[in-house]
């Protein structure tokens, strides 16, 4: 769901253009704030800064420059908080521009760069859209795409188009994101008695046997292990090469544990345990993951990885059929690491398999922290942090992914919204990842009551269905809320469409139920 990494240095460049500051090899331009916000495109709440302290430094400025209007923040310690002038900025684009002079007023160092001030939730007022016949409608676009496309690069015959082919005409496909929504989609749909429930279940099997039939080799260090890239009839390729993925199989797997509840077939039961067992041979020593892995060699091509929740949901998944001592122990490790690691810096780095490997803070994104918020929500009387944590977090992705109407200048499009942006990288409001949101919303709303919650998911539900195509499909990159054009002028992604269906069925049966 995103452009290719080759447009990383003029994205982030226009995000955050530092003149004084030399680029580095990869040409993103080095910022000398220190903090994740580094290259943030967005602000809700008032940022806080935190600057690389410099020899000499006296003081450190922020000058925030809108419309021929210009705030001063000044500090003598390396962090600079906008608050004391927040309230003053309108809600559109600024330039912040930040200082380091010494005693005499000479400036050390100095960079500057565009942001924006977007605007907050005005509350939810109109009337809720029928998400189940939205989503009915999107299902029966993904069941006749399924076998009626004929602009893919690669189809296979008897196979569903969204196996080899991420969006209509795509050359490549990603097992471990794609199958899997279109199960939760298919299955959502069975349960919420969708029109098309016996042709759903069909295809949710008929993708994930095609999986079990085209894995990696029963060999090397990941035997079994499934394709994250597949691409013109062949595996891997793209930016993975012959790596994976690691932490999305367990992503992918929890699909096949609900697909199993639903069926009783055992191989599928049988398959995501081996994934989840495969997988914690390669828990690092302080209980995080690699993220890419040659699974012949077991060589890491790339370390960094905060989606762990992806393996502690499935091991949570599986304990419904068996305990297994050695997964919940892996699994609580990597959840301990994620609140003492990545909650503390937010260093939530994107890790997608279309994208090459980033410097830390470059390329942040909100999918991984959806995960953990759902799991702390459920987990709230385990410990009297959970629930603060989840709630600070779903504000952080608020605060820096979500766009809450059409007056977001940070917004390549203007939306209804609300919705999500994906990642610094690729920056769209997407219909998946708002349905990602959604269903965190929902396990807010259950933990704490706050009808915010609920308002905040119906108001994200009503903007997936304004942007729903006659044909049923949803916008992954967003549509103009007037003209209904898309700027991106890209087609939209199968599997953002089932994650979509997913949650809009969510969403239904849950108000429904408080009825």
């Amino acid at each position: 769901m995103r452009h290719a990494i080759t447009v990383l240095s003029v994205l982030l460049a226009a995000c955050f253009a530092a003149p004084s500051a030399p680029a580095t090899d990869d040409g993103v331009p080095q910022s000398f704030i220190t903090g994740s916000n580094a290259f943030s495109k967005q602000f809700i709440d008032p940022p806080e800064f935190r600057l690389l302290p410099l020899p000499e430094t006296a003081e450190y400025r922020a000058d925030l420059l809108q419309g021929g209007q210009e705030w001063t923040v000044r500090s003598s310690k390396p962090v600079l908080n906008l608050e004391p002038v927040w309230r003053q900025v309108e809600t559109k684009k600024l330039t912040l521009h930040l200082c380091w002079t010494d005693g005499q007023g000479r400036v050390l160092r100095e960079e500057s760069g565009e942001r924006t001030k977007a605007p907050d939730f005005a509350g939810f007022t109109e009337a809720a859209a029928d998400w189940s016949a939205a989503a009915d409608r999107n299902v029966a676009y993904l069941i006749h795409e399924a076998d009626h496309n004929s602009t893919a690069p690669y189809h296979e015959p008897g196979v569903p188009v969204w196996i080899w082919a991420a969006t209509p005409k795509h050359e490549a496909s990603y097992p471990c994101i794609t199958i899997n929504n279109v199960i939760w989609g298919f299955l959502a749909h069975v349960r919420n008695n969708g029109p098309q429930s016996a042709e759903a279940l069909r295809l949710a099997r008929v993708s994930a046997d095609w999986a079990l039939e085209h894995r990696q080799p029963d060999a090397g260090v990941l035997p079994l292990f499934p394709h994250s890239t597949i691409t013109k009839g062949s595996f891997g390729g793209s930016v993975e090469g012959e790596s994976v993925n690691l932490l999305r199989a367990s992503w992918f797997a929890m699909s096949f544990v609900d697909l199993y509840a639903a069926t009783a077939h055992e191989p599928y039961l049988a398959y995501a345990r081996h994934i989840a067992d495969t997988t914690v041979k390669f828990q690092n020593a302080d209980g995080s993951f690699p993220y890419r892995v040659n699974p012949r060699t077991g060589a890491v091509t790339e370390q960094y990885n905060c989606s762990v929740m992806e393996f502690v949901e499935l091991t949570e998944k599986l304990e419904k059929y068996g305990f297994d001592a050695r997964r919940a122990a892996a699994a609580q490790r990597a959840l301990e690491w994620a609140l003492a690691y990545v909650c503390t810096t937010n260093n939530w780095k994107a890790a997608y398999e279309d994208v090459g490997e980033t410097r830390f803070y470059t390329n942040l994104s909100q999918m991984p922290a959806q995960q953990l918020i759902r799991y702390l929500c459920r987990h709230r009387d385990e410990h009297p942090n959970y629930l603060p944590q989840a709630i600070r977090l779903n504000r952080w992705v608020e605060d820096q992914f979500v766009t809450f109407g059409p007056g977001n200048e940070a917004s390549p499009v203007r939306v209804k919204g609300p919705l999500v942006f994906e990642q610094y990288v690729c920056w769209w409001p997407m219909d998946g990842h708002t349905a990602n949101w959604i269903l965190s919303l929902i396990e807010l709303h259950k933990a704490t009551g706050e009808q915010v919650y609920l308002d905040k998911a119906k108001a994200a539900a009503n903007a997936i269905c304004a942007e729903q195509y006659e044909d049923g499909q949803f916008s992954t990159w967003g549509r103009d809320f007037e003209s209904g054009e898309s700027p991106a002028k890209s087609e939209n992604w199968y599997n953002a469409g089932a994650f979509s269906d997913w949650a809009l069925y969510s969403l239904a049966q849950y108000a429904k139920g408080l009825k």
